[in-house]
C-alpha cells in the first residue's frame, strides 16, 4: 500500500495541466513544457529542488 507522504512526494515533480488537467511529469529542469494529452504549452518554474509549479502559458503558441 502506498502511504500520503510517498504520494505527495511523487506529486511535487508532477504538473497537472490547467487546460485539461492530465497529471505529467516535466523533464527536470525544464522552463517549458508541453501537454502530452492536449498539447498546450506552459512555462514552468522549480522553487524547491524536486518541486514544480506552473508560471503561465507560453503565449507565442497560444491560439
Amino acid at each position: 500500500m502506498t502511504s500520503m507522504n510517498e504520494i505527495s512526494d511523487k506529486r511535487k515533480s508532477q504538473l497537472r495541466c490547467l487546460n485539461c488537467f492530465t497529471r505529467f511529469e516535466p523533464a527536470e529542469k525544464a522552463t517549458e513544457v508541453k501537454c502530452p494529452k492536449c498539447e498546450m504549452e506552459w512555462r514552468i518554474t522549480w522553487p524547491a529542488n524536486d518541486s514544480v509549479k506552473i508560471r503561465g502559458p507560453v503565449w507565442s503558441t497560444v491560439k
